[in-house]
């Protein structure tokens, strides 16, 4: 059998003038038979590789992004193109994040982290050192950085999710954070005390009814509040571009080194350690020298930290072929530009899309598990400012808040190492039960039985189903230990009668003991439960994190995260009102009665979502061997399922 054509590779002297041969005459596949029988096996490396001939070529070297190929059909690389096609086709492994790549994100997201959890601490020192002898300014600042959260935060994600370059959207909010940061601390150099208390006695001239320096003051604090919006607006773009973008994108598949649960793990980990290490280090830091001092430490590390945080951020992405690649992201023709739309219609425009992000998240299938998380958001039962208000109005002193927070903080940190080893043990649990609201097929429990004889794509799809499993699973008993750590602290609360004016020395003696428990014993069981619950509380926000990344569509995950962070902010404010009617401390019993059925009203929502896509909640044939015996309901029995 011969061919019409004039061979395309007789005159080819190497694979390499073979391929571009090959490349440029698009033969048949009659063709290629009869060339293979012509030149043995010169040619057989191209056999499984149809695309190298066919037109899906030029879809599949897209995927490596374009800087890879270099200009197209330029004379200085035309023949470095076989080349490039030869160790394309060669090179069939996946790209996994590295140990190096790794550890340069985990500093990026440390120094943003440490520098946002710095500034989010110091700067309600500086409020304080500014206005010594009112509680006015913290309330407005306060408020307008949650008012901010609420109305924003949605459009911040929208805007991670519709920029296609992650390396830009990172470094963007990495820089506007800094700019933000080290302008406020410029300014409140030039308003704060060098110590708490002290006045200044500059008031001479008045403006306005007003003196001029308290006049030219608030003009400053205003100026540090628009500040301050920018800070935590950017600070939480740069949580939702790192933690729901670059973490997800550069994961590896799950039972990999550095999957998907561990780079979560560690990156909260960080988030809690900074959380606890940065306002003890910048206290000290003001301790021992002064308030303007401070100033100028936190703006000299925001300074210093900047390019390091970016440096670290672009050594990632350059090593790193997904994240190079573009967002896939479907934008809508637009008949008219920005600029020549009159404002009333962008306006509505904006609220359309505003909406359009609340449809969303709640058109997802993990609305419910993240709406729950955000009610926890509204107890005040943690150590938060109007918690520690409590104990110093029951008489506990400082010093002993102070450590009873910090070995919360221990224990909150435990939970990023719980919650990797939960989930791989509690995944197990996959090869029974439903999945994703569904009857498994008699294919999937097949690949479950058989699945060391499955090729490599079948096994990743695997550990990723027992990976969501087990974030389910798991987080039903994160959520389940916080509230039942909870009831115990409520009940010590509700006993506990603090005196109408505890003096400030007064350290523990103002707490008014009970026949049942003697006063250490009060302190120590209030301390400890509410510790404790806070290991639940962390690992259901690990596992639903985890649970929002997967399970929500690419394109959406970051104006996901945006809507649930309004949520978030949304039930904050609703517990700084409840603590304003409540305002009396006789009454905040009442406000941890409230907390605890927030905690009991997330948990009920999550338990019948868990019970809704794994068709249980309790293994009955499993406890005492009871069965049906004990309300449960017989497993099926399906193909290749027990």
């Amino acid at each position: 059998m011969s061919s019409n054509r004039d061979s395309y590779a007789s005159n080819t002297s190497s694979p390499i003038s073979t391929i571009d041969a090959i490349m440029r005459r698009q033969p048949s596949m009659l063709d290629m038979e009869e060339e293979k029988r012509s030149f043995g096996s010169g040619l057989e490396i191209l056999e499984p590789r149809p695309l190298v001939y066919w037109g899906g070529l030029e879809e599949r070297m897209g995927s490596f992004g374009d800087a890879d190929l270099g200009p197209p059909s330029s004379p200085e690389t035309e023949d470095e193109q076989p080349q490039q096609m030869l160790a394309l086709i060669q090179d069939e492994e996946p790209v996994y994040i590295t140990r190096s790549q790794a550890y340069n994100l985990y500093t990026s997201h440390f120094l943003s982290t440490w520098n946002i959890r710095t500034y989010e601490f110091a700067a309600i020192i500086f409020t304080q050192a500014a206005y010594p002898n009112t509680l006015r300014p913290a309330a407005i600042r306060g408020t307008v950085r949650t008012l901010a959260s609420i109305c924003f935060t949605s459009m911040v994600g929208r805007w991670v999710d519709h920029n296609s370059n992650r390396l830009k959207t990172l470094i963007s909010t990495i820089s506007v954070n800094r700019v933000a940061v080290i302008s406020a601390s410029v300014l409140w150099f030039f308003i704060v005390e060098p110590t708490t208390g002290t006045i200044d006695s500059t008031y001479g001239s008045v403006y306005a009814g007003l003196p001029f320096p308290e006049l030219l003051k608030g003009g400053i604090f205003a100026l540090i509040l628009m500040l301050g919006i920018l800070e935590i607006l950017s600070g939480q773009g740069n949580m939702l571009s790192m933690e729901r973008d670059w973490v997800v994108t550069v994961a590896a598949p799950a039972g990999r080194p550095y999957d998907l649960t561990h780079l979560n793990a560690v990156t909260k980990r960080i988030d809690l350690i900074c959380k606890l290490l940065a306002p003890i280090l910048i206290s000290v830091i003001i301790s021992a020298t002064n308030n303007k001092v401070g100033v100028l430490i936190v703006g000299g590390m925001s300074t210093c930290s900047w390019f390091l945080e970016v440096f670290c951020a672009r050594i990632v992405w350059n090593k790193n072929p997904k994240l190079q690649a573009a967002k896939p992201f479907k934008r809508q023709v637009q008949q008219e530009s920005q600029a020549r739309r009159n404002l009333f219609i962008r306006v509505v425009e904006g609220f359309h899309q505003y909406a359009q992000d609340f449809k969303n998240y709640f058109s997802t299938r993990v609305w419910i598990p993240s709406l729950s998380l955000a009610l926890l958001y509204f107890s005040a039962l943690a150590y938060s400012s109007n918690f520690i208000t409590f104990m110093i109005n029951a008489g506990i002193s400082l010093e002993v808040i102070t450590i009873a927070r910090a070995l919360g903080s221990v224990v909150e940190i435990s939970s990023t190492l719980v919650t990797p080893v939960g989930v791989r043990v509690l995944g197990n649990a996959i090869n029974h039960g439903r999945f994703r609201g569904r009857d498994r097929t008699a294919s999937r429990a097949a690949l479950l039985q058989h699945e060391t004889e499955s090729d490599e794509e079948d096994r990743n799809e695997v550990e990723k189903w027992r990976a969501e499993t087990g974030c389910e699973r798991l987080g039903l008993w994160g959520l389940s230990w916080q509230f039942a750590n909870l009831i115990p602290v409520v009940l010590v609360l509700w006993y506990m009668t603090p005196k109408s004016n505890p003096t400030p020395d007064a350290n523990l003696s103002l707490l008014t003991p009970t026949p049942t428990f003697p006063l250490p014993l009060t302190t120590l069981l209030l301390f400890t439960f509410l510790s404790l619950s806070r290991l639940g509380l962390w690992i259901y926000d690990l596992t639903t994190q985890q649970l929002t990344q997967t399970l929500v569509p690419a394109s959406h995950r970051s104006s996901f995260t945006g809507v649930e962070y309004s949520f978030y902010n949304l039930f904050e404010l609703l517990q700084n009102i409840a603590a304003v009617v409540l305002a009396r401390p006789e009454q905040f019993r009442w406000l941890a009665v409230l907390s605890l059925g927030a905690v009991g009203v997330g948990l009920g929502a999550y338990a019948g979502w868990v019970w809704w896509v794994r068709g249980h909640l309790v293994h009955w044939d499993r406890v005492a061997g009871c069965g049906e015996a004990c309300g449960g309901k017989k497993r099926r029995v399906r193909d290749g399922e027990e």
